[in-house]
Parts: C-alpha cells; structure tokens; sequence
C-alpha cells in the first residue's frame, strides 16, 4: 500500500536545464530559445578574406549562367559573418569591377539572386560568361521574335521561326543539342526566358517572355537593331517598337546614373582593399567571351 497517496503526499517537481537549452520538468521538456547569438567581432581581414573567397565563387558558380542566390553565398562562402553581408558583397563588387570588369547586379530583390554582367560592350548586342556563343545566338533570335510581336510570342510562333533556321523539336542538333529542352529548361533556369502556360488553355498552351537576366545583358534597341541586320531594315520602319525601344534606353540611363551615384555614396568611405587574386588564377571559361551565330 502507498501511504504517501493516504497522507496527500506528492513528488516533488525538479527543474533542470539540459545543455541544448531546454528546460525539463519532469517527463516534459520546455525549449528555451537561446537568443541571437551576437555576431563575430568585425575584423577587417577576416572580411577582405572573404570577400577574396566571394570573387572566386562567383566566377566559377557563372559559368552556368543560373544566377546565384544569397542564401548560397551566405551558406559557402560568408558563413558566421552573415551581419557583415553588405560590407563583404560590396569589397567582392569592387574587386569584379575593377579586376574583370563585371558587376555583380542583384536582379531579383524579392529571391535575392544575382548575376555577373561585363562592363564591355558587346558588338553583337548580348553579353555573357559562357563559351556558348551559338546558343547566345539563337537566344538573340528568340529574343527579337518575342519583342517584335509585342514582347511575348507564342510557342507555336516560336517553331515556326525556328524551323526556318533547320531547328525542330524533338530533332537532335549537333551544336545545340535537344533544342526544345535548350529553350524551355535551360534558358528559363538561367533567366533568359520566361516560359508560361496560357490561363485556361485547353489544350495546355506556352507563351515566350523575356526573363529578368535579358533585361540586363542586353536591350531592346540592340534587339530591335539585330532584328534589322536579319530584316535588312531601318530601325524606324517598326515605328511602335522603336519608341518602345527608345523609352527603355532613356529609363535604363536614368537606372544607371542612380546606381552609379549609390555606388559612389557607399564608396565614400576609405577605398577598399582590392582582393588579392590572380587573374591567372581565374579560369578562362570564367571570362566574357563576345560573338553571334546564326544558324542558316
């Protein structure tokens, strides 16, 4: 017989603190957060060497023209000192424009995903980091056809073009490979296109948009202008598309004036360490490389 029942007796309670931050009470536990955990002491080489690190990675992770996202950079790269991102992205950014001629452009604020764009111009009006230089010419082709009919194109119109130039779905090209994979996986990973179901469609239906890294690498009059050098036609003969054209050329001025200023304004501090890193020791593939194909 338990007389300690009789007599109203009752265990008594212990509390004890478990070494990850929980509290225990008897079979229960209670998580007790931690609390931030304060950031590392701001050591400036610590932070140029990662910085240093930062350039390199994003050198190499550009060669597959997907762009990169913070979460990434914080995860491989910043690590512990994620409160000092801004200060670390901006001595990576300084060392990628003055090194290799390229900023490093965050074109998407809401998923945090950035790209490398070179500082060169290009003669044939797109820029990139890749040794694919015919694929960037028939991404000019895509391109053209989907601004010229009112910037989005339907599939349907998209082969059709396509077929004219010897390219057809489910037919192996030698430079290109699977060519509908190429365009609607491929270029859509990497931004340069967008690749959407028409609402309602049945049968289901795809229409072509720019995507967010076109609007970057390149523009719509020196689309509108490779769309003239095919056509052999004067800018101005498509009336409507050219004031388009021109309206977007007068806003991305405006774009680079502030950005430009910004970049001075957060500049105004004491110049910046460059990284010290070998150009040497960037691979070649790493580099802009310029030039169009189109398939005849």
């Amino acid at each position: 017989m338990d007389r300690r029942k009789d007599y109203g007796y009752r265990m008594p309670t212990f509390q004890s603190k478990h070494p990850n931050g929980e509290e225990r009470s008897g079979s229960n536990y209670r998580r007790i957060p931690w609390g931030r955990r304060p950031p590392p002491p701001r050591d400036v080489a610590i932070l140029q060497e990662r910085a240093n690190k930062l350039v390199k990675y994003l050198l190499v992770k550009d060669q597959t023209k997907i762009p990169i996202k913070r979460s990434d950079m914080l995860k491989d790269v910043i690590q512990e000192y994620d409160e000092y991102f801004p200060e670390i992205i901006e001595r990576a950014s300084y060392a990628l424009e003055k090194m290799f001629r390229v900023n490093l452009k965050e074109i998407d604020k809401q998923s945090s995903l950035y790209i490398l764009i070179s500082t060169q111009e290009s003669s044939a009006g797109i820029l990139g980091t890749t040794k694919d230089t015919p694929k960037l010419g028939l991404l000019m082709v895509i391109l053209s056809v989907i601004f010229m009919n009112g910037n989005k194109a339907s599939e349907a119109v998209i082969w059709e073009v396509l077929r004219k130039l010897g390219l057809r779905p489910g037919v192996r090209h030698s430079l290109f490979g699977e060519v509908r994979k190429l365009i609607t996986d491929e270029f859509v990973k990497q931004k340069y296109l967008e690749y959407k179901r028409v609402p309602n469609s049945r049968p289901p239906e795809y229409e072509f948009f720019w995507g967010l890294r076109s609007y970057h690498e390149t523009s719509k009059m020196k689309v509108l202008k490779f769309a003239c050098k095919v056509q052999k036609k004067d800018p101005k003969d498509w009336a409507s598309q050219y004031r388009e054209a021109v309206e977007m050329e007068v806003q991305a001025a405006a774009v680079a004036v502030a950005e430009a200023e910004a970049r001075a304004e957060a500049r105004g501090h004491p110049p910046l360490q460059i990284p010290l890193i070998s150009s040497s020791s960037i691979s070649m593939e790493s580099r802009y490389s310029f030039g169009i194909f189109i398939h005849s």
